[in-house]
């Protein structure tokens, strides 16, 4: 047998069905496992209408299970085929223009694999793969960060609309699907239970998944119009970032992934996870892209030495990494040592390596530039060697405001769960004096129209300095407004009240800031030269002044800090 579980049940002298394809009718098929769990599919429309657990439908009156484009597009689907079919598995192929669904169910388990291989795919902006299922039975929604109950519908239903899918109560508090969102990476599983009953979704790779270790997408929800509890899989989504599209080559497999069934015990699901893990990659799926995957290492160090401790390291395309999804994409740390590690990489493609710093050291807490190394070949076997991150030189640090992570951490309200109107709390006016206030002094959100104060001394006043300012996030538009000539929020930077600069960008339409995120979103950095004539010797004051204000825009803080060049 191909399946541990299946020979464990099977030594326990429990019968296991054959997984098996059944037609209906031209248009309807239905996979199951040969054990009770089954799926009734609808070629024409696309949908899994139908899941059952033995005698308990677990769809009712909710649509069930597809893969659509751009929250519209459901792929219509020719009759289905079977790719293979064992005494343990069957693994059947829905054709669409787009590309083939894969549905494939394995003998004793309560759930199914799914992967999609593309052909004509429209350009991306989002992808996803989801089940919306039974109200009534799943009212729970679970991710890393939040186990928690999903909102009422008579409360959606109560609420005034105040943006996309965030209503708000009579009370003045907020509801919206936004709340369970959590970082792609981080996540364990995610799912949704109640009344004995969890439907859940293991990754145990994360390699077809857009953008890197910070990309955030929402994981579950209740749907406001029908009522349908949502798990969703965004393997290429846009919720919590600026939107953008990208060409899908041809053969790009998005997957495996498993949706898991169980009465909702989650340490049960958790030793799923393991057991996934453990399997991944795949050896049933029949591919020969998908199993030729190779090793990558090295060690990055700082150009006196120093190891770059806890740098986050991204294997993928050159650019912008929380956008990238065409291929594929690896995501890790370095150790203490400056020591990484990717393993079952494929191979197909040349890869970029980027490196930056991340909340995992604080060595590397000043460090705002980006390490790079391009046209790398992955063999079976590949060692970098040591690759040197070279720094910028002759400046010298007069102070600095948070740790340069693309990561709020630190700041007031950072901390606090996911929850819309958070950037309420940060104050339109604010005082910063170096040496005195304390990092947790610094709001996470900058969004109100005023102006932020820093107070600080230099000793001299004959060189130029340096700004660097980072945003964990940047809305300065909403992202219904790019191209629509509005004016985007825009950070006015003043030394001594004489202007040195802005950062304005009428396209970072980040939508994390109005969509409960407090601790990332889209990562935006510039540096801004201020004139030595600008500073005075003693007392400095550098004001950052928001323009153009709008209630839940505006900016979430990475760090500051000056420089004086040498």
């Amino acid at each position: 047998m191909l399946f541990k579980h299946s020979v464990l049940l099977a030594l326990a002298g429990i019968a296991l069905g054959k997984p098996n394809l059944e037609f209906v009718d031209d248009e309807t098929s239905i996979i199951g496992n040969g054990d009770g769990f089954q799926m009734t599919i609808n070629s024409t429309s696309g949908y899994g209408y139908s899941i059952k657990d033995g005698e308990t439908e677990l769809v009712g009156s909710a649509v069930g299970a597809y893969v659509d484009t751009g929250g519209r597009h459901t792929f219509n689907y020719t009759k289905p085929e079977i790719e293979q079919s064992t005494d343990d598995l069957i693994d059947v192929k829905y054709a669409a223009i787009e590309g083939d669904v894969h549905y494939v169910f394995q003998s004793g388990l309560k759930g199914f694999y799914s992967y999609v291989v593309t052909r004509d795919f429209p350009t991306a902006g989002e992808f996803r793969s989801l089940l919306r299922l039974s109200p009534d039975i799943y009212t729970w929604g679970r991710n890393n960060e939040v186990d928690a109950p999903l909102p009422l519908i008579q409360d959606i239903e109560n609420g005034y609309k105040v943006q996309d899918e965030t209503f708000q109560r009579p009370n003045g508090s907020f509801i919206t699907k936004y709340d369970f969102s959590a970082f792609v990476r981080d996540l364990d599983f995610h799912g949704v239970h109640g009344n004995g009953h969890g439907a859940w979704l293991i990754s145990p790779s994360k390699d077809y998944y857009v953008g890197d270790q910070l990309k955030q997408e929402l994981m579950i929800h209740r749907e406001s119009k029908t009522n349908d509890a949502v798990l969703l899989n965004m393997v290429h989504g846009t919720h919590l970032c600026a939107e953008f599209s990208e060409e899908i080559p041809e053969g790009k497999i998005w997957g495996p992934w498993l949706f898991y069934f169980n009465d909702g015990d989650l340490d049960d699901v958790s030793k799923r996870v393991k057991e996934e893990g453990k399997k991944w990659p795949y050896e049933w799926l029949q591919d020969e892209k998908y199993h030729d995957r190779g090793n990558v290492k090295g060690q990055i160090v700082l150009q006196d030495g120093t190891p770059a401790s806890g740098a986050a390291v991204f294997l993928g395309e050159p650019g912008r990494t929380v956008s990238q999804g065409a291929h594929y994409q690896y995501t890790g740390y370095a150790d203490d040592k400056g020591h990484f590690e990717f393993k079952n990489v494929r191979r197909e493609k040349e890869y970029a390596l980027q490196a930056w710093a991340s909340n995992k050291s604080d060595r590397l807490r000043n460090v705002s530039t980006v390490f790079e190394k391009n046209n790398i070949t992955i063999e079976k076997n590949t060692n970098l060697g040591k690759l040197t991150w070279e720094l910028p030189k002759d400046r010298s640090p007069v102070w600095q405001i948070g740790a340069f992570d693309r990561l709020s951490d630190g700041f007031k309200n950072s901390d606090k769960p996911r929850v819309h109107g958070l950037s309420d709390e940060s104050p339109a006016y604010l005082y910063y004096a170096i040496g005195v206030n304390e990092e947790k002094d610094w709001y996470y959100a900058q969004s109100s129209e005023g102006n932020w104060t820093v107070l600080f001394d230099v000793d001299t006043t004959d060189k130029d300095a340096i700004i660097s300012a980072s945003f964990a996030g940047y809305t300065a538009i909403a992202r219904d407004d790019v191209n629509s000539g509005a004016v985007p929020v825009t950070l006015s930077l003043h030394m001594n009240g004489q202007p040195i600069g802005n950062i304005s960008d009428d396209k970072a339409a980040d939508s994390a800031l109005y969509r409960s995120a407090n601790r990332a979103g889209g990562y935006y950095y510039q540096e801004l030269t201020v004139p030595h004539d600008t500073l005075v010797e003693g007392s400095n004051r550098l004001d950052l002044v928001l323009i153009n204000g709008a209630r839940w825009k505006g900016i979430i803080w990475d760090a500051i800090k000056l420089e004086l060049t040498n």
